[in-house]
């Protein structure tokens, strides 16, 4: 949640005349014990130094930012983190390292913005789970996200299950009714605990990791509003470490990425024509978050592309047009990638971010979904 709501103060983050440093950084050290990051990240400061007028404010935001910097990420960065975002530009107080739990392409890049595809793409990849591993007895209950992986909660059988079977049948069957009855508290305990622990995460999908003797009873007990987020019942050893769980969950957690890519191209395959709520291309899609009309962007993993964005309409243009056609203001060049997935965040849209898509690839890489029908065209 935390690196959620800074990859939303960044994307409001205004357009600024001093370097602004956004680092990407894969922080798993290489088979002899070794980072490399630290080395990459000095010479690659080295280079921006080169760019820098030698003078002045920029310069001294510059090398502020590049003190500390280094300082981070030699001292202080967490040892048990996959990858590392930083975010500095010292002229404009912003300050932001963000330890993640995934490995991220390394990347660094300076700029008058922030660059914050990869962070996007990051989140997409790794919407929050909760994860119940429960037998009748107890339950622990983990939340993952992009950030970090914890314990959450946990419950707790209301008296302790008795195995014991005598040769009476009367006496087994009040002992067997009184086992249910006390399994099934639990379980009403188990999804009560859940579901606070889904509001207070914002949990996106659950797994639930439990022997098939508890299935039914623990499906019963689970309100909609969980099994609407429930993905997968699977069979997980109740004694697992989280670092076990998550690595074990990995496949079903990108499989349903993948589903949701799928979903919802097909949804904005069946939507892109004339009086539909949706766009595809760069042209359309550019104008649709000008006008604010955009509930979520799709955008290939591969797309690339320059743009001008107006500093006083705020419009979006695909292409080295230099003036804007509203006004007539010179266009203010941008990393059009960049400069769709902070518009969509500003205005509060999903951006999916799409592994591989032929119906993306045919309309330039990039579409969206609509919240309303405008059909003014763009001028020209």
């Amino acid at each position: 949640m935390e690196v959620r709501a800074i990859f939303e103060s960044l994307t409001a983050q205004p357009y600024t005349e001093n370097p602004f440093l956004s680092l990407y950084l894969d922080w798993v050290p290489d088979g002899s014990g070794k980072r490399q990051a630290p080395r990459i990240v000095e010479q690659e400061l080295q280079r921006i130094a080169e760019r820098v007028a030698e003078h002045g404010v920029a310069r001294q935001s510059f090398e502020a930012d590049r003190q500390q910097i280094m300082a981070y990420i030699t001292t202080d960065a967490p040892e048990d983190a996959r990858g590392l975002a930083i975010f500095a530009c010292h002229a404009d107080g912003v300050w932001h390292t963000l330890p993640l739990r995934v490995r991220v392409e390394t990347a660094i890049d300076e700029d008058r913005y922030p660059h914050l595809f990869a962070l996007a793409q990051a989140l997409d990849d790794n919407e929050t789970y909760a994860i119940v591993l429960a037998d009748a007895q107890e339950s622990r209950i983990f939340v993952a996200a992009l950030d970090s992986a914890v314990q959450a909660g946990e419950t707790e059988a209301p008296e302790q299950i008795k195995r014991f079977r005598s040769g009476k049948a009367q006496e087994n069957d009040l002992l067997q009714h009184r086992t249910d009855n006390i399994i099934k508290a639990h379980t009403k305990d188990i999804a009560e605990e859940l579901g606070q622990v889904m509001a207070r995460y914002d949990v996106r999908h659950v797994v639930i990791a439990a022997n098939d003797s508890i299935k039914g009873i623990v499906m019963g007990a689970l309100p909609d509003t969980v099994k609407e987020k429930l993905v997968d019942y699977v069979h997980l050893d109740l004694t697992a470490t989280l670092a076990q769980i998550v690595e074990e969950l990995a496949p079903t957690m990108q499989r349903v990425e993948r589903e949701q890519e799928a979903a919802i191209v097909a949804e904005l395959e069946e939507q892109n024509y004339p009086d539909g709520l949706g766009v595809a291309g760069v042209a359309a899609t550019a104008l649709a978050l000008s006008k604010g009309q955009v509930r979520a962007l799709l955008i290939g993993r591969s797309f690339a592309g320059a743009g001008g964005e107006c500093p006083t309409c705020r419009s979006l243009r695909a292409g080295q047009r230099l003036h804007c056609p509203y006004d007539g203001t010179p266009l203010r060049h941008v990393d059009l990638r960049e400069a769709l997935i902070a518009r969509a965040a500003q205005q509060s849209a999903a951006i999916e971010i799409v592994e591989s898509s032929d119906y993306l690839d045919q309309h330039e890489g990039v579409g969206a979904l609509l919240r309303y029908r405008d059909n003014e065209r763009a001028v020209q």
